[in-house]
C-alpha cells in the first residue's frame, strides 16, 4: 500500500481569503466550489479552512487536492436538502470521484448538521418487526418488543445522502479531524484504492439509523488505525454493493461496481453502534483478506458481524480484541452477539453463500447474547479457528423485552428473521471444521432460566 501521498500542489488557498463568512448562518458553497474548480483548473492546490463555521452546501475535491481544517474550524452542512444534490442524487457535505491524491487533515470538524434532519420522539417505521419469526416471546406468550424511543432509531421525513464520498479513487489520506451529525453514512469509500485512514474522531447521534461511520464497498489495500466512532449503525462497515438497492441516499458513487473487496486492516480502534460495530460482508461482490487487530467495543448491539448473504466472504483474521455487547430498545439489526457469523439465503437469492476460513487468537467476548455461528445449510460455514478465546453470558435488563432471540435478517426464509436461539454462551449450526483452543465460556451467576452454561454445537 502506498502511504505516501504527494503533497498538494501549486498554492494554498485561505478560505476567508476568497470571501467566505464564518458566522455558520451565511451560505458558503459558492465559494468553496470556486476554489475547488480554482484547484482543478491548475492541477491541484491546498485549501486552508481557519477557525469559524461555515454553513455550506455540497462541493468537490478534484484531484491532488488537500483541505486542512485548523483548530475551531468546522463545516456546518445546509438543512435545506436542495442544497446537497449532485447529479440527481444526494450528498451530505463532500466528494470526490475518478481522483487521485485526495487529503483530509486538520483539527477541525466536518458536520452532517444531522439533528436538523429526525423527529425527536418519533420512532423509525418498523421499530418493533420480528422478521416474521417465531420469537422467544411469542414462544412464552409476552409481547415481542417495546415502544420506547430511548434509543431510536428516530424517523426522518428527509434526510440527505452520504456525508463524505470518495468514489473511484485512488491515494486518499483522512487523518485526524472530527466528523459528526452525519444523516446517512458518514465517510463511504467506494472502488477506492490505497485509502490510509488514521486518528478520526466520529461521534454521531446514537438514535439516528444509518448513520455508518466509515463504510468500505469493495475497496482495496485500505488501513483504519487509531480511530474513534460512535454511531447509530455499523461503526466500519466492509461490503460488496454494486447497486444502491433502492436507497437513494447512498446512490452516488456506488452503480455498478465490480471486483472484490480486499486487503483491508483495521487496528487500534474503539468503537460503539447500535448495530454492529465491524460489519463484514452484504452486496453482491465478495470480500475477503480482512484483518481486525487491538479492537475496543464497548455498549454495541453487536460486536463484529460477518455475513455471507448475496457473496462469498474469506480469510477474516480478528485478534487481540476486546468486545462488551448489550440489548437496546428499538428494531437496531442485532440482538446483543458479541460475534455474529451467518450464511443465510438473500430475499430472492436461490443461491446460498459461504464463509471460509475465520480465525479468533485472543479475544475477549461479553454480551446479552450467545455468540452466533450459523449456518443455513451444513457446511455454509466453514473452516473456523477459535484460539485463546474467552465468552461470557449475561442477563441483560431488556431480555424479556427483545432478548432470546437470533437476528439473521436479511433473510429469504422469514422463520429465520428473528427467531428464538439458545441462550448458551457459543451457538454453532451447520459449521464445518470448527476447532477451539484454550478457550473458556462462563455464564453470568444468577442468570436463571432460559440461560445456560451449556455450548450448542448442532
Amino acid at each position: 500500500m502506498n502511504s505516501e501521498i504527494p503533497p498538494a500542489l501549486v498554492e494554498e488557498i485561505n478560505l476567508l481569503e476568497c470571501g467566505a463568512v464564518g458566522d455558520g448562518r451565511t451560505l458558503n458553497t459558492g465559494v468553496l466550489r470556486s476554489i475547488a474548480g480554482r484547484c482543478q483548473r491548475q492541477g491541484g492546490g491546498t485549501i486552508r479552512v481557519p477557525a469559524g463555521d461555515y454553513l455550506t452546501g455540497v462541493f468537490e475535491l478534484p484531484d491532488n487536492t488537500t483541505l486542512i481544517l485548523e483548530k475551531g474550524a468546522r463545516l456546518l452542512a445546509s438543512p435545506r436538502l436542495e442544497d446537497h444534490l449532485v447529479d440527481g442524487a444526494s450528498v451530505g457535505l463532500l466528494y470526490a470521484r475518478n481522483a487521485r491524491n485526495i487529503v483530509l487533515t486538520g483539527e477541525g470538524t466536518l458536520d452532517g448538521n444531522g439533528s436538523v434532519f429526525f423527529q425527536e420522539g418519533r420512532i423509525h417505521d418498523g421499530a418493533r418487526d420480528d422478521g416474521g419469526g417465531a420469537t422467544w416471546q411469542k414462544k412464552n406468550g409476552l409481547p415481542y418488543g417495546s415502544d420506547s424511543a430511548e434509543h431510536g432509531p428516530l424517523y426522518s421525513p428527509g434526510r440527505p445522502g452520504n456525508m463524505i464520498v470518495f468514489g473511484q479513487c485512488r491515494n486518499v489520506r483522512i487523518e485526524n479531524v472530527r466528523l459528526t451529525g452525519a444523516a446517512y453514512w458518514t465517510l463511504h469509500c467506494a472502488d477506492c484504492e490505497d485509502v490510509e485512514v488514521r486518528g478520526l474522531r466520529i461521534e454521531n447521534d446514537l438514535r439516528h439509523p444509518n448513520n455508518d461511520g466509515i463504510h468500505l464497498t469493495t475497496c482495496r489495500r485500505v488501513r483504519v488505525r487509531d480511530c474513534r466512532i460512535a454511531c447509530g449503525d455499523d461503526a466500519i462497515a466492509i461490503t460488496g454493493f454494486r447497486e444502491p438497492a433502492g436507497e437513494p441516499q447512498i446512490a452516488f458513487g456506488l452503480r455498478g461496481l465490480e471486483g472484490v473487496g480486499e486487503e483491508i486492516e483495521i487496528s487500534d480502534c474503539a468503537l460503539t453502534s447500535r448495530s454492529a460495530a465491524v460489519r463484514i460482508g452484504y452486496g453482491q461482490n465478495p470480500v475477503r483478506d480482512v484483518r481486525l487487530k487491538n479492537l475496543t467495543i464497548r455498549e454495541s448491539n453487536r460486536g463484529i458481524g460477518i455475513f455471507a448473504r448475496q457473496a462469498d466472504v474469506e480469510n477474516v483474521r480478528i485478534e487481540n480484541c476486546r468486545i462488551q455487547t448489550r440489548l437496546f430498545h428499538g428494531n437496531w439489526w442485532g440482538r446483543g452477539e458479541p460475534l455474529h457469523v451467518s450464511a443465510v439465503r438473500f430475499p430472492g437469492e436461490t443461491r446460498l453463500f459461504r464463509v471460509r476460513r475465520i480465525s479468533m487468537h485472543d479475544v475477549e467476548l461479553s454480551g446479552e447474547n450467545a455468540s452466533v455461528l450459523y449456518a443455513e445449510e451444513p457446511g455454509a460455514i466453514e473452516d473456523v479457528e477459535l484460539i485463546r478465546v474467552s465468552g461470557n453470558l449475561r442477563r441483560g435488563k431488556l431480555f424479556e423485552k427483545w432478548g432470546g432471540n437470533l437476528d439473521a435478517r436479511p433473510a429469504a426464509d422469514s422463520r429465520l428473521g428473528i427467531s428464538a436461539a439458545p441462550q448458551v454462551p457459543l451457538w454453532a449450526h451447520g459449521v464445518g471444521g470448527l476447532s477451539c483452543d484454550g478457550c473458556c465460556w462462563t455464564l453470568e451467576s444468577g442468570a436463571g432460566a432460559p440461560f445456560s452454561d451449556h455450548l450448542v454445537i448442532e
